[in-house]
């Protein structure tokens, strides 16, 4: 009866231990069944997109499964579908995203890189052209709104820098003329422009301030019709050296490094004058006035 009962446990535990064991199997091919009936269904999904043109749900789809090595050649064709999609609607920094995605093995790789390139280049243009209409903030979100890796030469961030540089320098210049003309130092506005660049948006702006400046002297001038020229306090200056002629010197030394007031200097005492202080503002004279 002993005998009986140890093997009836025996069997028992045996039994036990194969259904553990049956159990172990049996979880693990459930949950990986589970996976490719998911993985499955996702493909069909995003082939059946693919097909309807609904490219954006196919990326969807496959967002799961993207670090699938043999799906990747449909993600790829979906994101290049889906980038000339976006592309078409002038949506390129969106599509430059997806299609600089496209890694250089997939078959979609050269169309994918000519359109990288083409598309900012569509951007920079753009941007050039905020920036030269005197949009700056709009040109500013352009370039930054690239991705990185985006194909330009120079690249993005080196065009913002430089762009930047120059609105600054050009806004600078254009404020300092101001402040020059409102505070009757009409001979200073021009001199303040002379670090102006060939900007469209702030050329018309130096034009007119210069004309400003000039019909001040000139009416000032035409009030002292007997002195060469007429300091801003209204005094008479003896000869003085013409800005035509102090220009191409003074631009000179000012290439060479010299700050302004010692580049005037020396271009009027090349041209045999004499720089006077009047106040705020200095003139080349060729006579000093006692």
């Amino acid at each position: 009866m002993g005998n009986l009962r140890s093997k009836t446990m025996a069997i028992s535990r045996y039994r036990w231990q194969i259904g553990l064991i049956a159990v172990a199997i049996a979880v693990p091919a459930a949950g990986w069944g589970w996976q490719q009936w998911q993985q499955q269904r996702a493909l069909s999904a995003a082939r059946q997109a693919l097909v309807a043109g609904n490219f954006e749900s196919c990326l969807q789809q496959l967002a799961p499964l993207e670090h699938s090595q043999t799906l990747q050649p449909l993600l790829n064709n979906c994101r290049w579908q889906r980038s000339q999609q976006l592309a078409a609607a002038g949506q390129y920094p969106q599509a430059l995203q997806l299609v600089l995605l496209i890694p250089t093995s997939d078959r979609q790789a050269p169309k994918a890189q000519a359109a990288a390139q083409q598309w900012s280049e569509r951007v920079r243009t753009e941007a050039e052209q905020q920036f030269l209409a005197g949009n700056w903030s709009a040109a500013q979100q352009l370039l930054k709104s690239l991705p990185e890796g985006t194909p330009l030469t120079p690249t993005a961030s080196a065009l913002l820098a430089q762009w930047q540089q120059q609105w600054q320098q050009d806004s600078q210049a254009i404020a300092q003329a101001q402040a020059a003309l409102s505070q009757a130092r009409w001979w200073d506005v021009d001199r303040a422009l002379l670090a102006l660049s060939d900007h469209p948006y702030w050329q018309p702006q130096a034009q007119s301030l210069r004309q400003q400046a000039q019909q001040s002297i000139q009416q000032l001038a035409q009030q002292r019709p007997n002195a060469a020229a007429v300091a801003e306090d209204g005094t008479a200056i003896a000869e003085t050296v013409g800005e035509a002629e102090l220009e191409p010197r003074f631009r000179q030394y000012l290439a060479q490094g010299l700050p302004d007031y010692e580049a005037w200097q020396r271009a009027c005492q090349d041209l045999g004058g004499q720089v006077i202080d009047r106040g705020p503002e200095s003139f080349c004279s060729r006579d000093r006035p006692s």
